[in-house]
């Protein structure tokens, strides 16, 4: 296990991309595929009726796929268990593939741009997902909070709760928090920077790689 700290500049990273691809890319999420999965059931649903919004199939099932697929290809990365190292690794890697949607969403704007941006970030929020997962930090994740929440209720408020189950309420806590600030962050970034709006997530993601290396060494 390492350090709590960069999971929660992670949360923030998620919430960050997250909100800039709502606000900016047609309604669609990158790290919460719960939400992509509602959009995804009424854009389908839509195809059969008036419905007070109409929704594309194509951006929510394009982010889920790969954020699958991202999963998929980080998953070999911990068969041995975590290591920081190569969670730095996969989380540098992050940082590259926002950084190409970046140069891609500040340059070009047609839908094939917006297709390839989904896919390199969702891709990234699905590795990013396994980085989290095999860190072994209870009910901590860094791309979606629903879980986080149910932890911080049943770790925090449930009868007979040691020091323990406090302290991962906590964690669970302050994971929401960093979501809910990033998504604040990247909704501002985007109406301050608009086509440049990926680029502060991009320098986050590298330096939460930094952090986690560092934290190997245990400095």
């Amino acid at each position: 296990m390492t350090a709590i700290s960069p999971f929660y500049g992670l949360s923030f990273a998620a919430g960050c991309v997250d909100a800039i691809f709502f606000v900016g890319f047609r309604g669609v999420f990158t790290a919460n595929m719960t939400g992509n999965t509602v959009l995804l059931g009424i854009a389908i649903a839509s195809r059969f009726g008036a419905v007070p919004r109409a929704l594309g199939i194509v951006p929510p099932l394009v982010a889920i796929a790969a954020f699958v697929v991202g999963g998929i290809v980080a998953l070999p990365v911990f068969r041995a268990g975590f290591d920081p190292r190569r969670a730095a690794g996969i989380v540098l890697g992050e940082g590259a593939l926002v950084a190409v949607a970046s140069v891609a969403f500040d340059g070009l704007r047609n839908d094939a741009v917006v297709t390839f941006c989904i896919v390199l970030v969702s891709f990234a929020m699905g590795a990013q997902s396994v980085v989290a997962s095999k860190a072994g930090l209870p009910g901590i994740s860094t791309t979606y909070v629903t879980g986080t929440l149910v932890t911080a209720i049943t770790r925090g408020l449930s009868a007979g709760s040691d020091d323990r189950d406090h302290k991962d309420a906590t964690r669970a806590l302050w994971t929401w928090t960093a979501y809910l600030l990033g998504a604040t962050a990247g909704t501002l970034f985007f109406l301050a920077l608009q086509r440049a709006a990926l680029w502060p997530a991009t320098v986050l993601f590298l330096a939460m790689a930094a952090w986690l290396d560092r934290s190997r060494r245990g400095t």
